[in-house]
């Protein structure tokens, strides 16, 4: 506020007039008068209640509705045996009807465009959301999950009844989407805009409203960073205007100075919801016949992508239909572990047809989910253990049970005592067995309710969609009656219920209302997590190498990387003779760690060793790489560090004495004409526990398949901790492990959930509230726990009831010195 800008306003001038402000400013009053009839006569519909489909390329002479019915027809025969025929025909025939009345063929062979490029680029690709329950998206290649096999409903996607736009996401490997993104553009927005990004609206939240806040008065940049890092999970999600409720964050780093108070009171007066700048939606791309700027003014994003102003509800309100591509870290994984197996092996992995494999089924019934899609969290894993899945709908099943929805509503332990036999499945009667059947009389999935809605309490497709709709939305007692009447009156008519026996059946119906996955959406996310699966178990290495690079999963690479042992998979160290820009699997069971794993090595720096390598051959000697490579001096010290040059005959002690007599001599990148070399004095070489913390401090893992808590076993042992491997069911005991990760969700009422590992062993420890409130700080910062409990062992599966705890402090990670 302080600082001048050659842009702010120096006087009173720059304010929004009022509207007699502006009246006195036209010489006719008329003009006033008369804008209210000018108004009047210029309206038009601004909302259509009609969808706007973007138009295909056709061949001539054929409609978009024949050129899609030609195609899903001609696809029956390879997607489905004979068997089975006229039961896709009857489904097909009534898709294609619902199509057509919508006019919405174009939509659909737009869809199949994009998949169709994909597939034609190598690029992996999916469609989920509720497109995978229509028969019409599988038989065009959009989804991969077949809805006749899994009984997917077609009406959770579209109906002849619906008005708002169709829900198709379509997942894209992560690291190929701007590609997808730039073609798109070029095919449909190319000169007649009729293609951009949905907006989104970034709100503030406490941290965000700090540094922008912090930095108009002034705060130093260091003391911002610090108080957005001190509201942990704790605060950090509040609104702007809820920050006293943190005033004991404030206090811990500002104390009582002036800029505390001034600080709370501006946060306090900001408004909820206030829209701190607009952004491209994470993969909402409209796509119009029209162009869109009769719809909304189009802006580009900073990074170059074309946006509207609406944001998603707006555009369905507009008709405008949505393509969601969303990229997708897990495809992207599996996209790179495909290529580095047919690298290995010569085998092309084809992701829509894997063969079932009882092996595969079996460690992902052990809890053995380590890296896996959507499967490989704690809650997860224990889900894994306890329903022991054998097939895709499990599978399914177990996806979409770990979810808000089916946790409050109360569907996980009925569901899981159900499936394993120890309880009876109530009876309900029909309609309600039938439809939660496949779930053991549990409401688990979006569609359930829409049948219920349908077949219970007599509403038409699109009533029970609004129904669906309004019940996960409602947060008045008022609304929810009236929702609770209509439900009530249809399941009379419709079943002759009585409104005590139709009750329950709505409080099952309303209690789903937090976060649940459509079942379509679930089978296709099975679909991904299953070839996962299948390429750890039969290529782990070219696994490991795509889910290092890309790191699609929510453990750390370190984690990861003492993981792979178990799979028996090695990591080999940096190499700057060997290593890439990415994980690279060098055979059946070993992965190189790349250059850009080093701290502060960019890609760009790494493709210019790479590069230079390619074209200049392998580098002899520290010499002729210092005389190739112009590299700034702080890679330099980071390669010698690392061990990347050990392969040059060279250790890093002896490394880094010549780098620095090189450095004084010359700059990198350029030869010298007379460069005699200087041979290193004496120097001790370096202990392992040295070693292991330059290997930690430059790459946060080491290949030599050491733990940080390897210069503390002796010390941890004298205070009486057991081995994470070595806890036992029900026994009480301290323990240690690396804090890997840490969770505190909304919904545990106020329990926090830490992952403590020490190499591939792995203990969920539970905090409760009170412990939380006194060790606040210290479960903040620690790296390293130290805590006493009760185990609970199933399987791979172990967490531990925290009762008392300590810390070691990040220091002394890896130096057996601390």
């Amino acid at each position: 506020m302080e600082t001048p800008h050659a842009e702010r306003p120096r006087n009173d001038a720059n304010h929004v007039g009022t509207p007699e402000d502006w009246a006195r400013c036209f010489p006719f009053p008329d003009a006033i008068l008369n804008a209210q009839r000018l108004a009047d006569d210029c309206q038009f519909d601004l909302l259509p209640e009609r969808l706007s489909s973007p138009t295909p390329v056709l061949p001539e002479g054929k409609s978009a509705q024949d050129v899609l019915e030609d195609r899903a027809w001609n696809a029956v025969g390879e997607k489905y045996p004979p068997e089975q025929h006229p039961a896709v025909r009857e489904r097909l025939r009534s898709e294609l009807a619902t199509v057509a009345q919508l006019e919405m063929a174009g939509f659909f062979l737009t869809a199949c465009e994009v998949t169709d490029y994909c597939r034609s680029h190598g690029i992996v690709a999916a469609g989920r959301g509720s497109a995978a329950g229509s028969v019409l998206c599988y038989l065009l290649g959009i989804t991969l999950s077949d809805p006749i096999k899994h009984n997917l409903l077609f009406e959770r996607f579209l109906h002849t009844g619906r008005t708002s736009m169709p829900d198709v996401d379509i997942d894209i490997a992560s690291s190929r989407r701007d590609q997808v993104l730039s073609w798109v553009e070029q095919r449909w927005g190319k000169g007649g805009t009729g293609e951009a990004m949905v907006a989104n609206r970034i709100n503030y939240r406490l941290k965000s409203a700090i540094q922008d806040l912090g930095r108009a008065l002034g705060l130093p940049p260091e003391l911002r960073d610090r108080l957005s890092r001190s509201l942990g999970r704790d605060y950090g999600f509040l609104r702007p205007h809820r920050a006293r409720e943190a005033t004991p964050v404030f206090s811990e780093v500002l104390g009582e100075a002036p800029v505390k108070a001034e600080l709370l009171k501006l946060l306090g007066l900001m408004e909820p919801g206030f829209c701190r700048h607009h952004a491209p939606h994470s993969g909402g791309v409209v796509l119009s016949s029209q162009p869109l700027t009769q719809y909304s003014p189009l802006s580009r994003s900073s990074g170059g992508i074309r946006m509207l102003a609406f944001d998603k509800d707006e555009v369905e309100s507009l008709g405008l239909i949505k393509l969601d591509l969303l990229g997708l870290r897990m495809l992207a994984a599996l996209e790179r572990a495909r290529e580095e197996a047919l690298r290995l092996t010569g085998q092309w992995v084809d992701y829509g047809h894997l063969p079932d494999d009882p092996a595969v089924w079996r460690r992902i019934g052990d809890g053995d989910t380590m890296g896996l899609f959507q499967v490989e969290s704690p809650a997860q894993t224990q889900m894994s253990a306890r329903l022991n899945v054998s097939n895709m709908v499990g599978l399914a099943h177990q996806i979409a049970l770990v979810r808000p929805g089916p946790i409050q509503s109360g569907t996980v332990h009925p569901y899981v005592r159900r499936s394993r036999g120890e309880e009876a499945v109530p009876r309900l009667g029909e309609p309600l067995d039938s439809i939660l059947a496949p779930t053991y009389g549990t409401l688990m999935f979006q569609e359930q309710i829409l049948r219920i809605a349908v077949h219970y309490a007599g509403y038409s497709w699109p009533e029970a969609d609004r129904f669906r709709s309004r019940l996960s939305k409602v947060e008045d007692e008022a609304q929810l009656v009236v929702l609770r009447e209509d439900f009530q009156i249809g399941a009379l008519f419709t079943h002759d219920a009585s409104f005590a026996a139709s009750q329950p059946i709505f409080e099952l119906c309303a209690a789903f209302r937090g976060y649940g996955f459509a079942e379509s959406h679930a089978h296709a996310f099975a679909q991904h997590s299953y070839a996962s699966a299948w390429m750890r178990q039969h290529h782990p290495a070219a696994y490991l190498a795509g889910l290092l690079t890309e790191h699609p999963g929510m453990w750390p690479i370190s984690t990861l990387g003492h993981e792979a042992k178990r799979w028996g998979v090695g990591l080999r160290p940096v190499c700057l003779n060997r290593s890439t820009v990415a994980y690279r699997a060098e055979s059946l069971n070993t992965v190189r760690l790349p250059l850009t794993a080093l701290e502060g090595l960019s890609d760009d720096a790494a493709r210019l060793i790479v590069q230079e390598r390619l074209t200049g051959g392998r580098f002899q000697s520290l010499q002729d790489a210092y005389d190739r490579l112009p590299l700034p001096r702080d890679i330099w010290d980071t390669l010698v560090a690392a061990g990347a040059l050990d392969s040059l005959g060279v250790d890093r002690r002896a490394a880094a004495f010549q780098l620095q007599t090189m450095q004084h001599a010359r700059p990198p990148g350029r030869s010298a004409l007379l460069a005699p070399e200087v041979a290193p004095p004496e120097l001790a070489k370096l202990s392992s526990d040295e070693l292991l913390h330059l290997d930690l401090a430059t790459t946060g893992l080491s290949a030599s398949g050491r733990h940080p808590l390897d210069a503390h076993r002796a010390r941890l042992r004298d205070v009486g901790c057991v081995p994470l491997g070595g806890l036992r069911h029900a026994q009480s005991a301290w323990t240690a492990g690396l804090v890997a990760a840490r969770q505190r969700p909304p919904t545990a009422a106020g329990f926090a959930f830490y992952v403590l590992e020490d190499g591939f062993h792995r203990v969920q420890a539970i905090i409760s509230p009170d412990l939380w409130e006194a060790n606040r700080q210290l479960l903040r910062d620690a790296a390293i726990l130290i805590v006493q409990g009760v185990a609970a062992v199933n399987g791979r599966s172990v967490t531990l009831r925290v009762e008392r705890l300590a810390g070691l402090p990040v220091a002394s990670w890896a130096s057996a010195a601390d």
